[in-house]
């Protein structure tokens, strides 16, 4: 059997070509098609054509006629889907450690956001979570990132290696986040159009230019008052965590991190995600907007008391530190957020 690299086996490395001819021509016998599978989901279309070169030895006529349509439809699929992707008209790269990273810049709300944000000097979007996210991510991780806006975190994870879908409720993002994977050639972007909520269904939001904190208001998971036949407002999908990180896609990676940055929902996210959590199947990061969880019917006491302290660690992430409290000391730390200094950012950690 050919070693193959795969993101469900972090511990095989990436073979060069000379390693598999090697292999192949080491041990024919051994080589079966049930191994194709898993030769294509390890390498790019322009390495796999090379490679199914020397595969024609040992596949019958017909199956390499197969692998060689896969590889066929592979590069045809990718580049078809660049050509419906709208290119960025600027391009700023930021750097973390040894690691760069692109984000286009876009004709729309978005672009005022990004060049003031990125043209800033050492500039790091919540630099707490950037840092945790540097260290935490590899090959072996899946990464959740729900409330995506344009892929920030998003890039920033696949730059690590990590495979990541992107939850954005807004059409007009999600395709900036494709655009954003594009031009980092980031093909383990997954980008999903849907809004998260407690229970799987439809839900509406306005179709407008895309825009920081748009939320979907908690009436709309129920009787919204706009009609269904609107013009301008998108009918989206509503998942689950719990839909998203299911037992064989959690199984897949030796880590799952969750990061919920989506306006205050919090609690309608959570409450979706009560197997995720009794399993202690990943990590949540998690913004929790207090100005705005009300609006949901939700609170900070109900956020916390979904990870009980005798089963979950819970970490106060700020600038240059992060802190391990428990519930009662959160809840007090708490009002300093509520007079306005931004968002209370608290990473979960399963004991």
């Amino acid at each position: 059997m050919i070693s193959i690299h795969n993101d469900a086996l972090p511990d095989i490395k990436i073979p060069s070509d000379s390693d598999i001819l090697r292999q192949i021509l080491s041990e024919p016998g051994r080589l079966r098609s049930f191994t194709w599978p898993q030769i294509f989901a390890a390498f790019p279309p322009a390495r796999l054509s090379r490679i199914s070169h020397w595969l024609r030895c040992y596949f019958d006529r017909n199956h390499h006629e197969r692998v060689r349509s896969d590889i066929f439809r592979a590069m045809t699929g990718r580049v078809a889907r660049t050509a419906v992707t709208a290119r960025p008209d600027i391009t700023l790269a930021k750097g973390y450690g040894p690691t760069t990273v692109k984000f286009g810049v876009f004709e729309k709300a978005v672009s005022r956001f990004a060049i003031d944000l990125y043209k800033a000097d050492g500039f790091a979007h919540e630099p707490y979570v950037v840092r945790y996210l540097h260290e935490a991510i590899d090959d072996r991780t899946l990464f959740v990132d729900i409330g995506a806006h344009f892929g920030y975190f998003t890039c920033l994870a696949a730059a690590r290696g990590g495979t990541v879908l992107a939850v954005e409720l807004q059409r007009t993002l999600c395709q900036n986040i494709e655009a954003n994977a594009v031009v980092n050639d980031f093909w383990r972007i997954h980008t999903i159009c849907a809004a998260i909520g407690p229970a799987p269904g439809v839900t509406q939001v306005e179709r407008m230019d895309p825009t920081p904190g748009k939320q979907v208001s908690n009436h709309q998971f129920a009787s919204s008052p706009v009609p269904m036949h609107s013009q301008n407002h998108e009918i989206v999908p509503v998942v689950t965590v719990d839909s998203l990180v299911g037992t064989r896609m959690a199984g897949a990676f030796e880590r799952t991190i969750v990061k919920l940055d989506i306006e205050g929902a919090e609690v309608l996210a959570l409450r979706g995600a009560a197997e995720t959590i009794a399993a202690g199947a990943a990590i949540f990061v998690i913004e929790i907007h207090l100005t705005e969880i009300g609006k949901f019917n939700g609170s900070l006491e109900e956020v916390l008391d979904s990870f009980p302290g005798a089963h979950w660690r819970m970490i106060l992430m700020e600038d240059g530190s992060e802190t391990e409290l428990d519930r009662d000391a959160l809840i007090a730390a708490s009002v300093r957020w509520l007079n306005g200094d931004g968002n209370l950012c608290v990473r979960f950690e399963p004991r």
